[in-house]
């Protein structure tokens, strides 16, 4: 049973990578063809909305109402669930029809939400017209994904780890191609803010169709796995009135995130579409940044977490919170061993990271702002790690009401130092920092969230010995900064004689600094006796012949 647990982990683990490389082929493609201003902006929000709406209006049900009683009925249910699954399905394809539909009629509006008052003069009526084309084009991407996470998930609780996790390749394979086309069709240097009708139907369908043969690629799994599906109505009985009232409180923690995120959106695009001349960062800056500071967090946090929660959960239901306060504390610790030097060389090698992602066509010449909102969003990393496992505490005593409130401390907090930030700190004349400032926004908001949680967490963990986070991350932040600093100081050295310009120089720069940077952290973590970074590293070498 482990051996098969490590095997899922192992394909669901490679999956991840993989997609998200090609997530980040796909950004450097966009940047090369829509450049990474209020162009690439415009397109960027619109393709970002559908999965915010899906999420917002049928996401959180899915996830905290559904897929448990589905995972329940596939075990207890002598057909196995199979009627069940079918009712499920069928009440949720017909649930994401009708969201979907009803938002493709009021896409001008769905819009509107989203433009900041710069984008609402009367001469930018052709950049509102190129939004609300791409929003409307866009939109038919929440019934598939939707039906994707719903499809997914009957794979998962029948385990098929797999497919779900590899699925998204082909998405992106098809946005890639869709891209592609558009670089070879269309003329790349300085484009116009807005976009030809076949511009907008090659990006805008191109990437909806993605969505869709993300789903299509299931279908057969699905009849693998030993599910024949067959449209059932009806859910009388089911059990699931008591479980939606359970999810409540996590589907109001999805929307207060939403909010957040129509605010942000309208901060970023301002500054795109500020008169301010030169270089500036706005959403796509934003977006891209955002992308890199979670790949840590994807293969690591996300792991490391859901490993631990049901672990947690069950010391909790046993009243052992003494063991829930170190497993707790541990995996925090474990986490930071890889997140603090991964967010020390965002914020140190920040210029060649978004060069090496976005240094193509259009979007050579936004590079440096780019590089300052990377290093801004990398400074909230940390706490921001430290938060998700801390929700994860309160979850597994099955409290989601908690959470929620801090969530909306968290939203208040970003949404005002964003406001102010940007409305308030930037004159038009500076506008184009929006992008920094909204990273820096973000970073204030989780240190807030983490000095708020803390204390509010102790009511159901106490203080025990060995649960501590403070000084082994004190640790781990002086281990990272030498390894960082070592490495910039070897890269100003080596650029004496070698040119570290464009996406190539990129890459060298890259590899130079972690062969710098990875021994020195490691080196510096034995000497302050971090064990987490120590077993890590030992773990590592464990694996090489040099480590046998």
């Amino acid at each position: 049973m482990a051996d098969r647990t490590l095997r899922s982990a192992g394909v669901m683990a490679a999956g991840t990578v993989l997609s998200r490389l090609l997530g980040f082929i796909r950004i450097a493609l966009l940047a090369a063809a829509i450049g990474t201003a209020l162009r690439g902006d415009i397109f960027t929000a619109a393709n970002t909305i559908p999965n915010s709406l899906y999420i917002l209006l049928a996401g959180g049900v899915f996830n905290t109402v559904l897929v448990p009683q589905l995972v329940r009925a596939i075990k207890n249910h002598d057909d196995g669930g199979q009627d069940f699954t079918n009712r499920v399905l069928t009440f949720g394809f017909v649930v994401l029809a009708i969201v979907t539909v009803g938002c493709v009629l009021l896409a001008p509006a769905i819009a509107e939400l989203y433009l900041p008052p710069e984008l609402h003069e009367a001469e930018r009526a052709s950049e509102r017209a190129s939004m609300v084309m791409f929003v409307r084009l866009c939109l038919p991407q929440i019934f598939f994904y939707g039906a994707f996470v719903l499809v997914g998930q009957v794979l998962n609780a029948r385990r098929r780890f797999g497919p779900m996790m590899w699925a998204p390749i082909a998405n992106n394979i098809v946005a890639c191609a869709s891209i592609i086309v558009f670089l070879l069709i269309y003329r790349v240097g300085d484009n116009p803010p807005t976009y030809s009708h076949g511009e907008e139907l090659l990006l805008g369908l191109g990437h909806t169709i993605g969505i869709a043969v993300q789903l299509l690629v299931l279908l057969p799994y699905l009849r693998a796995s030993g599910h024949i599906y067959k449209p059932k109505f009806g859910l009388r009985g089911t059990g699931l009135g008591h479980t939606a009232r359970l999810g409540t409180w996590t589907v109001l923690f999805v929307a207060v995130n939403q909010v957040t995120l129509v605010v942000v959106t309208q901060l970023a695009i301002a500054g795109s579409a500020s008169d301010d001349p030169g270089a500036k960062a706005g959403l796509f800056a934003y977006s891209t940044a955002m992308l890199i500071i979670l790949v840590p967090h994807g293969i690591v946090t996300v792991s490391l977490a859901t490993a631990a929660l049901p672990q947690m959960s069950a010391l909790a239901a046993d009243g052992d919170t003494a063991e829930v306060a170190r497993m707790s504390s541990r995996s925090i610790r474990q986490t930071l061993a890889i997140v603090v030097p991964a967010a020390a060389a965002m914020i140190a090698f920040a210029y060649p990271i978004v060069t090496l992602i976005a240094g193509y066509g259009s979007g050579r010449n936004n590079l440096t702002l780019m590089s300052y909102t990377l290093m801004t969003l990398a400074l909230g990393v940390v706490p921001f790690t430290i938060q998700y496992f801390q929700l994860r505490t309160f979850y597994a005593f099955e409290d989601t009401r908690t959470p929620f409130f801090l969530q909306c401390v968290i939203a208040a907090t970003n949404i005002a130092a964003a406001l102010i930030g940007v409305r308030v700190l930037l004159d038009e004349a500076h506008l184009r920092f929006s992008g920094v400032v909204l990273g820096a926004a973000y970073a204030l908001a989780y240190l807030v969230a983490v000095l708020l949680s803390r204390p509010v967490l102790r009511r159901k963990v106490p203080r025990v010995p060995g649960a501590g986070i403070g000084l082994p991350l004190l640790a781990m932040v002086i281990a990272a900064v030498a390894g960082a600093g070592a490495g910039k100081i070897v890269l100003w050295v080596l650029s004496l004689a070698i040119d570290w310009s464009g996406p190539l120089g990129a890459i060298l720069e890259l590899a130079v600094a972690a062969v710098v940077m990875l021994p020195v952290y490691a080196g510096v973590s034995r000497v302050l006796r971090i064990h987490e970074v120590n077993d890590v590293v030992s773990m590592v070498t464990s694996k090489l012949p040099i480590g046998r």
